[in-house]
């Protein structure tokens, strides 16, 4: 009966068949106007936190560089430190300063006192 109805008024059964039919939206609808928004946000955000990371990166490596150099630098003064320390309680240097300055002298035999 519907088929009847069709060809009364010349209207073919497969005419919307190989279409594609695209469904309009109400202008009044806001649901995508707040989905790109709540969209554009979270890519910012995404973009802010790639970036907070790099920045983050590049500092903490001047940081670990800083640190080296410094390192570096308190192993070279350390290495001088010890070098003088030995210079300064070598015992010719001690005898030296002993005799000249102080003007001590090695004790005679007699000078010697033994403690029992």
């Amino acid at each position: 009966m519907a088929e009847t109805i069709i060809k009364k008024m010349g209207l073919s059964t497969g005419v919307l068949t190989g279409q594609d039919v695209k469904i309009r939206r109400n202008p009044r609808d806001m649901g995508f106007l707040y989905i790109a928004v709540l969209s554009s946000v979270a890519l910012v955000c995404l973009v802010f936190a790639f970036l907070w990371t790099r920045v983050t990166v590049v500092n903490t490596g001047y940081d670990i560089s800083r640190a080296n150099a410094s390192k570096a630098a308190l192993i070279e003064q350390n290495k001088r430190l010890r070098i003088e320390f030995m210079k300064l309680k070598s015992p010719e240097r001690i005898e030296r300063i002993a005799s000249s300055e102080l003007e001590l002298v090695h004790p005679t035999g007699e000078q010697i006192v033994k403690i029992r």
